[in-house]
């Protein structure tokens, strides 16, 4: 064998040993995938709230009105304004249903109270006519606050709820069994249904 055939021989098996080496490589490429979880939040109405009862102007204590919200959000009190607020049919449309020290005021749904009822109940008179009060307790799941507010901001008279970083609860709003004095008169008041409406909301900042 000649020298260059040697030489043509040694290039071979140089290059087939170097193309091994590209094909048994090792290579890695890295991709940061990224995504933006924004501030939500759930709530629901639970099957323990009682919406019925007699409105004869005494509530059994066994069949107290109750409203019972579960709430989930991974928000924070920054992120979302927690309130529950309330209307009530008058002749001349929905108001706010709460009274000036946080009582609940039901209406007759068909004989509406007029605004100046609903002022009269709501200040704790007694020139109310088709408007029954009753007062309200309500209780929140730990580290959860609520509070009564009068004129809070856009929202008007309202129960705050804090949920001071908290994930997960349940808000309850019940009415309590009697109403307030002076809102609820035999000689006033017509027999029939009395309505008020409660809505949990959580709105966006």
């Amino acid at each position: 064998m000649n020298k260059r055939n040697i030489s043509k021989l040694l290039i071979f098996l140089m290059t087939a040993s170097l193309g091994a080496v590209k094909a048994y490589g090792y290579a890695e490429a890295e991709q940061s995938v990224l995504t933006d979880v924004q501030p939500a939040v759930a709530i629901e109405k639970q099957t323990s709230s009682i919406e019925n009862a007699s409105a004869n102007g005494e509530i059994g204590a066994h069949t107290g009105l109750q409203s019972v919200f579960s709430i989930q959000t991974n928000g924070t009190d920054s992120d979302y304004d927690f309130i529950i607020t309330s209307k009530i049919l008058t002749d001349g449309g929905e108001v706010s249903a709460y009274g000036n020290n946080g009582s609940l005021l039901f209406g007759n749904t068909l004989a509406a109270p007029t605004q100046a009822a609903i002022d009269d109940a709501k200040a704790g008179g007694s020139s109310n006519k088709n408007v029954i009060a009753y007062p309200v307790t309500t209780a929140v799941t730990n580290p959860m606050t609520i509070g009564f507010e009068q004129n809070y901001g856009i929202y008007g008279d309202c129960y705050v709820v804090k949920v001071n970083n908290g994930t997960e609860g349940t808000v309850t709003h019940t009415v309590g069994q009697n109403p307030i004095s002076g809102t609820y008169n035999i000689g006033q008041d017509q027999a029939g249904t009395y309505q008020a409406v409660v809505t949990f909301t959580a709105v966006s900042k």
